[in-house]
Formats: structure tokens, C-alpha cells, sequence
């Protein structure tokens, strides 16, 4: 079913598994994408990409986030519609966005947005990037300039919350997707030292409300170091042996 958006029409297919992305732009309308998402597009519409924020190093600093240093920006000549898919199986949200209103977006998390919506790449801090294992910079969409349409992906399916001012939600900062800018974060052990040491969670995530959450089911670490196991290794001498490059799932 198609829905309107701030901007956009669109449609989520595929949901929850291995969801994508259909965007209907109008004539002159354009909306700018992580490079390599692009399924397919009618010819109505063109593709120019640029670097994904203004100067190159706030560019390069956008990898160390997880994201791409190019994006992909498809303007409508005439109508026409755009596919999107994420590289990895899972589901995709929309998430609206009203003039004046932020969210961060976790390592894979974005997809797609509105080209009116603001991007900056922010540092964690040492304690939470470090501590965690995850990705020290995180990106900070702004609706500064009017309101727009965002889009972000799970891998596997979504959970969200909705937390009042002071309530408190532990997660695995590796299952995060997006959160409300409000939201406050901080890193804790999970228990005593002998429980952050043997437990296999070593620290966790503390958000504090007010404001939206979105997590994935699937942490992608995780998920890749399971692959891993469970996988004939290349260095046992078996002549079907296969390996398996972590990087594209680490990223």
C-alpha cells in the first residue's frame, strides 16, 4: 500500500524479511541515498553523486560512522519511481520527520532521506565507543530547514520504544538503530566485574527518556562472528575449505 510521507510516496515491499524500498518521485522532486542501496530506477529519473556532506573531511569523517563517503542523489525529470534495498536481510522503517526535530542513526541504520534534511557526523565520546565495540561516530539527521522523510533499516526486524522523561532501557548498543536526539546515552557494566567479564555482554547501553527508540533484532557483529564459526575454515587443509571477509559485515 502506498503512503505519503512529509514528502515522499512511497511503499515498504517485502516486510519484515528482506524488505525494499519503493519511492515515487515527482517531476522535480529528488531524494539522496547511501550509495550502493539502488535496486533499480526508471529512466525518468537521474543520478548524480556527490560527496555526502559539505567539505571532505566532514565526508571522510562519515565512514568512520559506518556510512559511505559518496551518496547517491535521483532527481525526477519526469514521474517515476525508485527501488531501494539495505545489503543486508531485514525489514526498513519510515521514519517522519517535523521541522526542528533530530534523531541519531546508528552504524547501517540509514537508508535513504529527504535532500532538505541535515547530516552531521558526531563522536561518541571514548567512553561509549570504546567500551562498547561499536563505532565511535554516530550520524545526526536535523530537520532544521523544514520537515522531511527518513528512511532507516533493521537488520532482521524492528523494536521500538517510546520512553517517558527519566525511564531507563538497557539494550546492547550493537542492536541500536535510531533514537530521538533527546534521548540521553550512557555506557554501564552489566553487572558486577565477574558478570562484565564472563557474561558475553560485557557493558551495556543505558538510554534514558524522553524520546523515541528503535532497535534491530539481529546485532551484525554478532550475526558476522557466528558466520564465522559456523564456517569451514580455508586454514584447515580441507580442499573445501571456505572463508568468509568479516569487513562487509563489520562495516
Amino acid at each position: 500500500m502506498t503512503v505519503q510521507g512529509n514528502e515522499f510516496e512511497f511503499e515498504i515491499k517485502a516486510s519484515p524479511t528482506f524488505s525494499y524500498l519503493k519511492v515515487l518521485l515527482k517531476q522535480g522532486q529528488q531524494i539522496k541515498t547511501e550509495r550502493g542501496n539502488m535496486l533499480a530506477f526508471e529512466p525518468t529519473l537521474e543520478i548524480q553523486t556527490k560527496k555526502a556532506e559539505k567539505g571532505f573531511f566532514k565526508s571522510l569523517k562519515r565512514t568512520f560512522a559506518g556510512e559511505t563517503f559518496l551518496m547517491n542523489y535521483f532527481h525526477a525529470n519526469h514521474n517515476g519511481w525508485l527501488l531501494l534495498a539495505p545489503p543486508f536481510a531485514g525489514d526498513l522503517m519510515h521514519v517522519p520527520m517535523n521541522q526542528g526535530q533530530s534523531w541519531i542513526v546508528f552504524s547501517g541504520g540509514y537508508i535513504a532521506s529527504s535532500t532538505n534534511l541535515l547530516q552531521a557526523t558526531g563522536f561518541q565520546g571514548i567512553k561509549k565507543s570504546f567500551f562498547s565495540g561499536e563505532n565511535a561516530f554516530v550520524l545526526t539527521i536535523t530537520a532544521n530547514e523544514g520537515p522531511g522523510d527518513l528512511f532507516v533499516g533493521a537488520n532482521g526486524a524492528f523494536i521500538e520504544w517510546t520512553l517517558e522523561a527519566g525511564q531507563i532501557l538497557n539494550c546492547d548498543n550493537g542492536h541500536l538503530v535510531a533514537m530521538e536526539a533527546s534521548v540521553h546515552m550512557d555506557i554501564k557494566r552489566v553487572g558486577g566485574w565477574k558478570s562484565t567479564m564472563m557474561s558475553g555482554e560485557g557493558v551495556i547501553c543505558q538510554l534514558t527518556g524522553p524520546g523515541k527508540v528503535i532497535l534491530q533484532s539481529r546485532n551484525p557483529k554478532e550475526f558476522a562472528q557466528w558466520l564465522f564459526r559456523m564456517s569451514p575454515s580455508s586454514s584447515s587443509g580441507g580442499s573445501g575449505g571456505a572463508s568468509i571477509n568479516l569487513g562487509s559485515f563489520m562495516n
